[in-house]
């Protein structure tokens, strides 16, 4: 029984339960005899000088088989309504779609429905007809919330599009990429970065962005979960020159954003083991460009980006 059944079921009995504590009454004498009366409390009949008043047992029962009759009629119909829903089918996500969000700059122009929507058929042209067979990858987050889930636009891979909240399990079809965006309203450890899943459907997560979140700084060594992270976001976070050892680790890193941490130039040149980074963000700190260009020699093709746009 769903949800919708349990609220009708609930009702009826609620009714059926308020009707024989609220019946209606009659006046059995003088004559003529079984005069209707209103309905009254059943501690409080109805009085009537010189007449004997008593429960109108017809009226009782005639309402009681209406209120059983409507009761299995709504309980059915909520029956019908999921098993249509069910038939019309779902998108490869076992939420629904809110509204889209950008990675850091405006809200693309299409809407989050479109772009479940998007999934969906692209789904089921490689051959996905639904999120419950095999071919889906599947997420597991913590049962409480963590963060959102959001999935590359279409028209920009810049822009990342909001999905639903990372929370409990989700089912997300292959071959898409996704953001993985942590609360920023309370302490999130990435322990459960270890559990989220299989190694391919870990893959899916190519962003994390972690901007001004009250990080545990010690749960970074779980980001090596994340086989495919290529952008990493950590503006705004307490790391500091220490914690760049890990992220150095990070082999497939293509975009680092540092700004307003307090990480130091000196310990940035930790990350030229990272040779697919393209974009390193420092723009809390001051640079010359000798300075800069020493930073770029140990990265080689990667932009740094320095207080006041100085590259």
């Amino acid at each position: 029984m769903n949800a919708k059944q349990r609220r009708a079921l609930l009702i009826g009995i609620v009714g059926f339960i308020a009707i024989g504590g609220f019946p209606p009454w009659k006046d059995t004498s003088p004559p003529p005899a079984g005069t209707p009366l209103p309905f009254a409390p059943i501690s409080m009949p109805p009085v009537v000088d010189g007449h004997s008043i008593e429960i109108d047992v017809t009226r009782l029962a005639i309402m009681w088989i209406l209120m059983v009759v409507v009761t299995a009629a709504s309980i059915w119909l909520g029956k019908e309504s999921e098993g249509s829903s069910k038939e019309a089918g779902g998108s490869p996500l076992s939420v629904e779609p809110i509204n889209q969000l950008p990675a850091r700059s405006s809200t693309p122009k299409s809407s989050g429905a479109q772009i479940l929507d998007s999934i969906t058929s692209e789904a089921k042209a490689s051959g996905v007809k639904s999120a419950s067979q095999s071919t889906a990858l599947r997420l597991k987050f913590p049962d409480t919330k963590v963060g959102e889930l959001l999935t590359e636009a279409e028209d920009d891979p810049e822009y990342w599009t909001l999905v639903c909240d990372a929370k409990g399990r989700l089912e997300v079809p292959p071959g898409k990429r996704f953001q993985l965006e942590l609360a920023k309203d309370k302490e999130v450890s990435l322990d459960f970065l270890s559990s989220m899943g299989s190694k391919d459907a870990r893959s899916a997560i190519v962003s994390l962005d972690l901007s001004e979140s009250e990080l545990d700084l010690e749960s970074l060594s779980y980001l090596k979960y994340l086989p495919s992270l290529e952008e990493l976001d950590l503006s705004g976070t307490e790391i500091g020159d220490g914690e760049l050892e890990e992220i150095a680790k990070l082999s497939q890193l293509k975009k680092l954003w540092l700004d307003d941490t307090n990480t130091s130039k000196a310990a940035a040149e930790k990350l030229s083991a990272l040779s697919n980074l393209k974009k390193l963000s420092l723009s809390h700190l001051d640079g010359t460009e000798v300075e800069i260009n020493s930073l770029k020699l140990r990265i080689p093709s990667c932009e740094v980006v320095v207080r006041e746009g100085n590259k």
